[in-house]
């Protein structure tokens, strides 16, 4: 069987939840099919603009073939029309479908190759519901097409030109039981065939060349790890992190890990390390006092995972229904929704050890019973035989 999944960026450099997702689900099904890529040949998501040379190219044994995104995303443009014609208001039919072209990314090629080329392959894996990849893709391919929607509760979600996205493909596959519940109340899709399934997580290696041993972090820190970005909630933990050492004057660091867009107050106690790889990553988990994820919009979140993988809990947002399930199921981590919850959230993992290291278990036995490789191949090899079958 031949399967192409499709998503609005692909690669070892980029950096997003759904992304990340895409290609590690891609890497493992290409052990049962014979698996393709069709992506753009963008890195950054902000205007799509061209990183990587268009055509053909394998990615950790994963043929990946990438179309050219024209014309760029203008991001002004883009804000501009957001705040006049779509915020805070009903938007015409017509203003939805111009915010999807100026939201992007174009790539009038990849949609011409999948009409082209719709018969060479048996079915097409859609990620995240909410870019042009997969608004036409969708449109073009429905009878062969599976939508993974990466959806949580934001404002364009409930835009009309959505519906018809999530009732054309043979089936959904959800990320967690409050994603498919809040798809299912906004479109009343129940009658699509659907699997709630994640991803599995990797455990961590124990060799390799990293970046760890030369970050010279000597002090307890709390880790954000991911996409540094206001649309992530980083500004809002970053002003909490301040007023909370202010506070309290403790000794702690807040390290933040990955790709930066946005501006990062100088301050002795934040400490940015940049984008860090696989094993790094691990280890700056694992040695964590605390793993914070102050996302609002999640539809699974892997860093939490991953945390919870080695052991270290979490403090996340707790105005995020699925971060909210996630500790409430797993009893890793506690939620916050203003300051005040914050701060004593924090002082309570900080200050009781023995509490952080029963809450690490509790997640390490939640990833294991819920998210291993072996556990999510087989929901997605029983949602594709069932498709093709």
């Amino acid at each position: 069987m031949k399967i192409a999944f499709v998503v609005q960026r692909y690669g070892l450099e980029v950096q997003g939840g759904s992304e990340s997702l895409c290609r590690s689900i891609a890497e493992q099904m290409k052990k049962y099919f014979q698996v393709e890529v069709l992506t753009t040949c963008a890195v950054d998501y902000l205007t799509w603009k061209d990183y990587y040379p268009s055509g053909p190219v394998e990615v950790n044994g994963v043929l990946v073939r990438r179309f050219s995104t024209h014309p760029p995303r203008d991001m002004n443009r883009f804000n501009t029309f957001v705040r006049k014609r779509i915020a805070n208001q009903k938007p015409s039919l017509p203003d939805q479908i111009e915010w999807m072209w100026l939201q992007g990314p174009l790539t009038f090629d990849l949609i011409r190759y999948l009409k082209e080329s719709r018969e060479e392959y048996d079915l097409f894996i859609f990620f995240t519901y909410s870019y042009f990849t997969t608004y036409m893709g969708i449109q073009i391919v429905p009878d062969k097409s599976l939508l993974v929607p990466t959806a949580h509760d934001e404002p364009h979600l409930y835009l009309d030109i959505f519906k018809p996205i999530f009732h054309l493909p043979r089936a959904i596959i959800y990320n967690t039981e409050e994603e498919k519940r809040l798809v299912q109340r906004v479109f009343g899709n129940t009658h699509i065939p659907s699997e709630v399934v994640g991803s599995g997580v990797s455990e961590m290696e124990d060799s390799g060349v990293d970046r760890f041993e030369s970050l010279s972090i000597t002090d307890p820190y709390i880790l954000y790890m991911g996409r540094i970005d206001v649309m992530k909630g980083c500004k809002e933990l970053l002003d909490y992190f301040i007023r909370y050492v202010a506070d309290t004057g403790r000794n702690i660091k807040l390290v933040l890990a990955g790709n930066n867009f946005m501006q990062i107050p100088k301050h002795p106690q934040i400490f940015h390390v940049g984008y860090v790889g696989q094993r790094a990553k691990y280890k700056l988990m694992e040695q964590a006092r605390v793993l914070v994820n102050p996302s609002e919009y999640e539809s699974l979140s892997l860093s939490v995972l991953e945390s919870w993988s080695v052991g270290t809990p979490v403090l996340v947002n707790g105005c995020s229904e699925v971060l909210v399930g996630h500790c409430l199921r797993s009893q890793g981590g506690l939620y916050y929704t203003n300051y005040g919850e914050f701060s004593l959230c924090l002082d309570l993992l900080l200050s009781q050890p023995e509490l952080r290291v029963k809450m690490g278990e509790y997640g390490r036995r939640y990833v294991r019973t819920n998210y291993t490789w072996d556990t999510v191949e087989e929901k997605y090899l029983k949602l594709i035989m069932a498709v093709k079958g």
